[in-house]
């Protein structure tokens, strides 16, 4: 006959290991939950599945748009009909976990249309500034901080950032100088509008590993950055 004791002892082993059973899969599905965030879309060009976002009333590509061919930093993209970007540091690899780098012209496709399609698929657009307003207010910014310049809001740049609770996943991209050079990979990132500005200049958006809220200014269109697209 077992004995009391390490009777217990084995009951209380067992509870122990069913307790971590069941923790390990509350965390696997608590992670789990996050990819029901995102919708799938597949573009019909090249076949790349990007994640869609519902926000609101806004309709998101939740990653950073990666088309076209890759051409060399120090020069500049061309209205010549084929859609170029730049991979930070000239490599393709970056382009696949960051998405392409693009200057304003390229990313509108030379339309200086407010909310024209732009490199974005079928359907989608290059978002305006308004646009990038109405998901801010919607995150909780106010409207007296969202039009603003430079450092807006409090926590909204976090939640946007990859790893942020609302699954917007703005990556830290880095992006592309006048002269062909890169800089600021995993520390910031920046994403075109679509509403230009005086002079050569058009609206643009910022996260840094170092800010909480998010960036908005004026930037000379020749600079490289990431697209995110929005739907019709």
């Amino acid at each position: 006959m077992k004995r009391p004791d390490k009777v217990l002892r084995i009951l209380s082993c067992s509870v122990w290991i069913l307790f971590l059973i069941f923790t390990i899969a509350c965390e696997r599905d608590s992670s789990d939950d996050r990819s029901a965030l995102y919708g799938r879309w597949t573009d019909p060009e090249d076949g790349t599945v990007y994640r869609t976002l519902q926000l609101g009333d806004q309709t998101w590509l939740a990653d950073n748009l990666n088309r076209g061919y890759m051409i060399d930093g120090a020069e500049d993209q061309k209205d010549n009909g084929i859609i170029e970007k730049y991979c930070y540091d000239n490599e393709p690899a970056m382009c696949d976990k960051y998405g392409g780098l693009y200057q304003w012209g390229e990313a509108m496709q030379y339309s200086t249309q407010e909310s024209a399609q732009g490199i974005c698929p079928e359907g989608w657009h290059i978002p305006s500034d308004s646009e990038w307003k109405i998901l801010e207010l919607f995150l909780g910014m106010s409207r007296e901080s969202a039009d603003e310049i430079f450092w807006r809001g409090v926590d909204q740049g976090l939640l946007i950032q990859a790893g942020g609770e609302i699954g917007f996943e703005a990556l830290r991209g880095g992006n592309r100088f006048l002269a062909g050079e890169f800089s600021q990979i995993g520390k910031a990132g920046y994403f075109w509008t679509s509403t230009r500005t005086e002079g050569f200049h058009a609206w643009r958006r910022g996260v840094s590993i170092n800010e909480d809220g998010i960036y908005r200014s004026e930037n000379h269109r020749s600079y490289g950055f990431s697209v995110r697209c929005i739907r019709y």
